[in-house]
């Protein structure tokens, strides 16, 4: 009996023992391991995804704030003799009318015009030469401005090349405005021309005028010089 009770008090006591012993052992939650790694990997991936949004948000600023030097683009337009060809219009009135000499592509068709110059002084001849001035005044600056225009339109492929190669919204939007800037120049250059046809178309009218002014003037001094003349005639006898 006593051995009997012995053996339960052992017994109870190595259970009362294993408890502690299993609780002092590391016990490792897999499910909760594995739940754990994948969420670090979900973040992990979500701020890749930030990085990558802030590179294209930073890329797009730059797009639309980097400045586009567009004086560097066709280079060959920025010349004032391209811009703006025709002389200032406080010149035009001696160009025109003929008291301002030839000079430039103006003394070219003078050249390629003139036959004779007459040099005896009358105001015929000094209305004569003028005109002749003043067609070739006219002719020069009409060329000039074609001229111009031409070269202006041999550039304008260079933009087009630049438009092209553009990398970004905001070089596409200055070499747009670039060739805006320049169909303006064009237009400019039209309404000059246009101008310069009324001046020529003028200034053959004042030709007319000149001419009939000369002949009732002619007309008008021989009317005086016979009457003159008669009265001369009158008086000797």
């Amino acid at each position: 009996m006593v051995r009997l009770l012995l053996a339960i008090g052992v017994l109870s006591a190595s259970l009362a023992i294993t408890p502690d012993a299993r609780a002092q052992t590391p016990v490792i939650d897999s499910a909760n391991l594995a739940q754990n790694i994948q969420t670090a990997a979900q973040a992990i991936a979500a701020v890749e995804q930030l990085k990558s949004q802030l590179t294209q948000l930073q890329q797009t600023y730059q797009m639309f704030t980097n400045p586009t030097d567009i004086m560097s683009m066709a280079t060959g337009m920025e010349n004032q003799t391209i811009e703006n060809p025709m002389p200032a219009a406080n010149a035009l009135s001696g160009l025109v009318g003929g008291q301002t000499s030839s000079s430039g592509a103006a003394q070219t068709f003078y050249n390629q015009n003139h036959v004779y110059s007459p040099t005896d002084g009358s105001a015929a001849s000094a209305q004569l030469n003028g005109n002749a001035t003043a067609i070739s005044n006219i002719q020069g600056m009409a060329a000039t401005n074609l001229s111009a225009i031409q070269q202006r339109l041999q550039e304008l492929p260079n933009l087009e090349s630049d438009l092209n190669a553009a990398t970004s919204i905001t070089q596409v939007d200055a070499i747009n405005g670039r060739i805006a800037a320049e169909s303006q120049f064009v237009q400019g250059q039209q309404a000059q021309a246009t101008n310069l046809q009324v001046l020529a178309t003028e200034q053959q009218a004042s030709l007319q005028q000149q001419q009939q002014e000369q002949f009732n003037e002619d007309m008008t001094n021989g009317q005086a010089e016979m009457q003159q003349a008669a009265a001369a005639d009158g008086a000797q006898q």
